[in-house]
């Protein structure tokens, strides 16, 4: 080689050696540049080295990546990918993959690998990190998604024709064509002030079931929906398990695969209405153009609300006027009265069919008449001025014979009213048919014009006083005959105006007139003293009437009366004529005045000796009863029956004795003033039962039924316990007596508001009433019976036996316990007593 070829060949390996350089500086400014991230490899992966571009991406320097493996930057999930890779590689120089890889810091990122292999048999790979790539690409689809959703809420809201269809779909669009989790509409209930969820879709656990949301702040606990109602604005929870409000339901949001979630207000007219509220898997998914989406679904929703609600108005609107026209045609021809409508011209405009029927003429002649064709010449003039006052003063009424085709006059009321119509003053009216009313109107005048004259030409005295004794009616005879007027009379009570309050006898007749409320049976015939108003004195015979409301309650009595005056007077004359025809007769009558007061002064003598010695005449007869007792028990030798029997006879003789001398001895203590009664509260209704267990033997010997009914609102009373016993004893063992067959009822009742007397004020009595079924009372055998020593059943063949005292002392011992007795009999059928006793005892000495 000459010295010129070795120069050539110097001068070509330096320009080489420069190219390669050159090349190889170009080569690693590339790769240090590069803006996507390169790795050299081996053949197993290992890597060779990094440009700062994939340092920068995955968080490691140079040197830390030099010597890592593909599985040291692979997520664990893909590390079985790798070899497979490799593979391909090998196989193939071109190679692209999508991988997930993980930084130094441990988070992930989506990155696109170009590998292929270089021609020393290394590997070199291209990473390009696409995560904001694929970002935009998944926000293009979720932006188509929910245009596509929007799309078809708008479709829905043209064609669903009521809200809940409405809601309903708008819910399902936005699971299925939106891809929300879940998607539901809550309405506000003003009455609890909630947000009441009226549709939804996508939710699968009744998530909705087990929640209450408020539509107002008086609640501590207030999430998303809540805060979106209250302020009308959107609210965004875009990663909802790392957010605080969320720590009390975390679990809950796990379970149900929420991440993110936005509630949006639903505007109705000029306030708040509900919210919708969707729900989704993937965090951070709401940004500015989701929620423009969803912010303008939300106010077409509440467009088309409006729309709704107007249709609704419309269509009830509609409904309404339909009905009342209906309601109107029914109302008119179902009333039973005729109806009719016309104008000021009197032009027919409206009718019922009644009308029609009633007046005999069609429909046709009835447009062409005039309202005052339906009626005769001599009303019409007074028709015409109420038809002129209807227009004139807004209404009027009228009654007159509706005249018919076929001449029949119906008498009718006619009412008128003006109204308004389409801008024309026109009469509306009813007419009632009023024939049954005027019928019964002429019976009643004809009935009442014969009661007035029959009342008022009566010569009788006929009075109506109430229960409370006030007058309320007094014919004219009782007017004149009494010397009032009616003005003067009527509302007066009778004691003090007609009735005295006791007669020349002394006689009580205020509690008369009590009796007669009582009892008005016993009274339906009586007579009593009367005054007129110039003080005179009178007697009438009354016969009472008593008149009962629907409770049974006395209303009214109605009392006829005649004047009995002459007649007792004359009675009186031909008294005292007889009284003057003999002088002996007066003498007899001095010499038995005076023996009268001696037996008097000896009948008192004889009381007190009684009354001091009541222990001296008990004693002796008690040790008779009581050693008959023994000796009939065998405590002193045995009996024989004859020796039994007699020792009974005089035993039982002497307890009758003994009681035959006890009413003695009470009758005399009374008259002597010696015997004393006393007050205690004891259970009155305990007393009674006593009492009737004890004579129940009694009344079980003579076959008879005892009956007893006490009223529940009595319990205890304050008076004279022993006398209240010997009083109820003494009044049933007279009913015993006296009754053959049958029954003995005992009744007590509580009256309230009770007056013993006129001027007294109402005080709580007990009434106590022993009636029989026995042989009764003859009514001029009434005055006897309270009269000591007299019985009703006397003379030899009497079958009762007794003193004729019990009654006597019955009555005397309840007029010191401030009580009353009186009987009501009627022969044959029964009798019964009935006693009057204040609760709180008015002992009087």
């Amino acid at each position: 080689m000459t010295n010129l070829s070795v120069k050539n060949q110097s001068t070509n390996d330096a320009r080489e050696d420069a190219e390669r350089q050159t090349g190889e500086a170009r080569y690693r400014a590339l790769f240090e540049y590069a803006p996507d991230g390169i790795l050299i490899a081996n053949s197993q992966s290992h890597y060779l080295d990094a440009n700062p571009s994939i340092c920068k991406m995955l968080g490691y320097t140079r040197d830390e990546l030099v010597g890592m493996h593909a599985s040291d930057i692979i997520v664990q999930t893909e590390v079985q990918y790798i070899q497979p890779a490799l593979d391909a590689i090998k196989a193939d120089s071109d190679y692209m993959r999508e991988w997930q890889l993980k930084r130094k810091d441990g988070s992930v990122f989506s990155a696109e690998i170009i590998a292929t292999t270089m021609p020393d048999g290394n590997l070199l790979g291209v990473i390009r990190d696409i995560t904001v790539l694929k970002e935009q690409q998944r926000e293009i689809s979720q932006l188509s998604r929910l245009y596509a959703a929007l799309t078809k809420i708008n479709r829905a809201i043209i064609w669903l024709p009521t809200r809940e269809d409405l809601f309903k779909k708008v819910c399902q669009i936005l699971v299925d064509e939106g891809g929300f989790h879940m998607a539901w509409i809550g309405w506000n209930d003003d009455e609890t002030n909630q947000l009441i969820p009226v549709a939804s879709c996508g939710d699968k656990n009744n998530h909705l079931k087990n929640i209450k949301i408020y539509s107002d702040d008086s609640h501590e606990e207030s999430g998303l929906t809540n805060a979106a109602f209250l302020s009308g604005e959107p609210y965004i929870f875009n990663d909802m398990l790392n957010e605080s409000i969320t720590d009390s339901w975390r679990d809950e949001l796990v379970h149900l695969g929420f991440r993110a979630s936005a509630v949006f207000p639903i505007q109705l007219k000029d306030k708040i209405g509900g919210t919708l509220s969707v729900y989704t898997d993937q965090a951070m998914f709401f940004h500015d153009k989701e929620i423009a989406l969803l912010t303008e679904a939300t106010g077409n929703i509440s467009f088309s609300l409006e729309n709704l609600e107007r249709e609704e108005k419309r269509k009830e609107a509609e409904s309404i006027a339909e009905n009342e026209s209906l309601f109107s045609d029914m109302m008119i021809e179902s009333m039973p009265g005729i109806l009719y409508f016309y104008n000021h011209e009197g032009r027919f405009l409206r009718w019922n069919n009644n009308f029609q029927t009633v007046s005999g003429y069609s429909n046709k002649e009835i447009a062409k008449m005039h309202p005052l064709d339906f009626f005769a010449n001599e009303e019409k003039s007074a028709l015409a001025e109420k038809i002129s006052e209807v227009f004139k003063h807004g209404q009027a009424f009228i009654e007159a014979n509706l005249l018919s085709k076929d001449g029949t006059k119906t008498p009718y009321l006619f009412t008128g009213r003006n109204v308004n119509f389409k801008g024309t003053d026109c009469l509306v009216g009813m007419g009632i048919d009023i024939s049954e009313r005027k019928n019964a109107e002429s019976k009643l005048d004809e009935s009442e014009q014969k009661y007035g004259e029959l009342v008022e030409s009566a010569n009788s005295i006929i009075l109506r006083w109430n229960a409370q004794g006030y007058i309320t009616f007094l014919n004219s005879f009782g007017l004149q005959f009494f010397g009032y007027s009616f003005d003067e009379i009527i509302g007066q009570h009778v004691i003090g105006t007609i009735v005295p309050s006791t007669d020349s006898a002394g006689r009580d007749l205020q509690n008369l007139m009590q009796q007669i409320c009582l009892d008005t049976k016993v009274f339906e015939q009586n007579v009593n003293e009367n005054i007129r108003r110039n003080g005179e004195s009178v007697w009438i015979s009354w016969t009472n009437k008593v008149v009962l409301d629907p409770h049974g309650q006395v209303l009214e009595i109605l009392s006829i009366g005649n004047d009995i005056t002459e007649r007792l007077t004359a009675e009186k004359e031909i008294r005292e004529l007889n009284a003057t025809l003999e002088k002996r007769v007066i003498e007899r009558t001095e010499e038995l005045q005076k023996a009268l007061v001696r037996a008097e002064s000896a009948d008192k003598i004889k009381s007190a000796f009684l009354a001091t010695m009541s222990h001296e005449l008990r004693t002796p007869l008690n040790s008779i009863i009581g050693f008959t007792g023994i000796i009939l028990q065998g405590m002193a030798g045995p009996l024989n029956a004859e020796q039994s029997k007699q020792l009974g006879m005089v035993r039982g003789s002497a307890k009758h004795l003994l009681e035959l001398i006890n009413d003695v001895l009470d009758i005399s203590k009374i008259e002597a003033g010696q015997l004393e009664v006393s007050a205690e509260r004891f259970d009155l209704v305990a007393l009674i039962d006593r009492v009737v267990n004890g004579l129940r033997p009694a009344i079980e010997k003579k076959g008879l039924q005892l009956y007893t009914s006490i009223s529940n609102d009595l319990s205890h009373i304050n008076s004279d316990r022993r006398r209240m016993e010997q009083i109820l004893i003494n009044l049933i063992n007279n009913a015993i007596k006296f009754t053959e067959k049958g029954s003995v009822t005992v009744t007590a009742e509580l009256l309230n508001d009770f007056k013993p007397s006129f001027n007294a004020p109402p005080t709580p009595f007990l009434k106590l009433s022993i009636a029989d079924t026995g042989i009764g009372i003859k009514p001029e055998d009434l005055d006897l019976l309270f009269q000591p020593f007299r019985q009703i059943d006397s003379g030899l063949s009497r079958t009762h036996d007794g003193t004729g005292l019990g009654l006597a002392i019955c009555r005397r011992l309840l007029e010191l316990m401030g009580g009353q007795i009186f009987a009501v009999s009627e022969w044959s059928k029964g009798s019964e007593f009935i006693v009057l006793l204040p609760l709180q005892g008015a002992i009087k000495s």
